[in-house]
């Protein structure tokens, strides 16, 4: 006898209507511009580990991350439980058109003092004289995200899709805020089992992130002061505050420094740095990302406000080994610069 047992049996099933904010560089194997599901399932695996990873070791984090999602280990994970579904409403635009500049940001650090801000964002990788080098689907698009889990894992996965709502983007320069989008949900998880401390954060010995971050003054999240009317002016807001934080002497909070020849403070922000690589060791072929996000949202009146998250972690124990007390003073430095050049946020604002 032959039993066939439905693949959605006691599976739960999650359906959103999304919208596409900054220009996404969502790409095929050819580098251009395609909406495809597998790059939101790893979306979706980053912010699981978000929400279990300060519960477990790394190796338990690993095993029961790919039960769920699956691996090519057929012992330790197989075939995943969670199934993605990535579908367009209506047509979806893509354009490989150069941006209009919003208006120079100061950088002390490059010639003239002034710098393009949605090249800055972006990088020698998406733009390169001012040119756009591949194409891109373009704000305002909308597309369908379904979700299917087991119903075992339904609270975990409840969560997770929480994360997502608050701080997706997705696609190159995903963490400087291009490809940020966003969808609705109607009762959103509570967050707090994954609020912890900075010390508690960087006491917790893993290099990725594990948990969402707070301090004395409130969550690890910053937001632009001005909202503003188009996608173009939030994000040079964004750039001019990740510049001035990075960059720039503030109220005598001096800029992150920077030296040749050894690590330095502003590595800890994302390695490898342009003109400053240390090329000793684990260090010459090195990565590492930056814990700090930035994202663009659009309100109820349609106007962009702009965020920056840091989910606090340790830096690669291979690159840069210990030290984590000097870790802890270099991120209070950036918490206390965004302190002055931007406005806290609450993660209610966004979930």
């Amino acid at each position: 006898m032959t039993i066939c047992i439905p693949r959605h049996y006691r599976h739960e099933r999650h359906r959103f209507e999304c919208e596409i904010i900054t220009p996404m560089f969502l790409g095929n194997a050819d580098q251009e511009a395609e909406l495809r599901a597998a790059p939101f399932k790893g979306l979706l695996r980053y912010w699981w580990r978000v929400t279990q990873g300060n519960r477990f070791s790394s190796e338990a984090l690993y095993k029961k991350e790919s039960a769920l999602f699956g691996s090519p280990d057929e012992e330790g994970g197989g075939r995943s439980g969670v199934t993605l579904l990535v579908e367009p409403i209506g047509a979806i635009e893509t354009s490989k058109v150069n941006f209009p500049n919003p208006g120079d940001i100061e950088h002390p650090e490059v010639t003239g003092g002034k710098t393009k801000p949605l090249n800055y964002l972006a990088g020698m990788g998406l733009i390169k004289n001012n040119e756009v080098l591949h194409s891109y689907i373009k704000p305002g698009c909308r597309f369908i995200l379904e979700v299917t889990c087991p119903s075992s894992a339904q609270q975990e996965i409840h969560t997770t899709l929480t994360l997502v709502k608050a701080f997706a983007a997705i696609g190159s320069r995903s963490r400087n805020g291009w490809g940020s989008w966003q969808m609705p949900i109607t009762n959103p998880a509570k967050i707090d089992a994954s609020l912890k401390t900075l010390d508690e954060a960087l006491d917790h010995s893993c290099d990725y992130p594990h948990c969402l971050g707070k301090d004395v003054k409130g969550h690890l999240l910053w937001k632009t002061r001005p909202a503003a009317q188009r996608w173009e002016d939030c994000m040079k807001d964004l750039a001019d505050a990740y510049a001035g934080m990075r960059a720039r002497s503030i109220d005598g909070l001096g800029k992150i420094a920077i030296t040749n020849g050894q690590p330095s403070d502003r590595h800890l922000l994302g390695y490898p740095l342009t003109n400053h690589n240390f090329n000793t060791g684990p260090w010459r072929n090195g990565r590492h990302a930056s814990g700090l996000r930035l994202l663009v949202r659009k309100d109820g009146n349609r106007q962009y406000r702009g965020y920056i998250l840091h989910l606090p972690h340790l830096f690669s124990d291979k690159m840069w080994h210990g030290e984590v007390d000097r870790q802890k003073g270099i991120w209070k430095k950036v918490h206390a610069k965004l302190d002055k050049l931007m406005v806290r946020a609450k993660l209610e604002e966004l979930i």
